[in-house]
């Protein structure tokens, strides 16, 4: 029974997981773009890194879960 709940404990990080990927990757492209001077460049960037930074720490989770790995 404690196996299951592990399991749905890394489920629902999954809801924190990916906005703070998110975040994370805005934050520094805003910081980048604030350095260089540039304007929303880095942030656009930063914001597709998280995304898939996202995907990939979910695909990470569903495999664990899964028992695949």
């Amino acid at each position: 029974m404690s196996t299951r709940f592990k399991q749905y404990g890394d489920l629902l990080t999954l809801g924190i997981m990916f906005p703070a990927c998110i975040a994370i990757g805005y934050g520094l492209g805003y910081l980048l773009d604030s350095w260089t001077g540039n304007r929303n460049t880095f942030s656009f960037i930063g914001i597709l890194f998280g995304i898939a930074a996202a995907f990939i720490n979910l695909f990470r989770v569903v495999k664990k879960v899964d028992g695949k790995e």
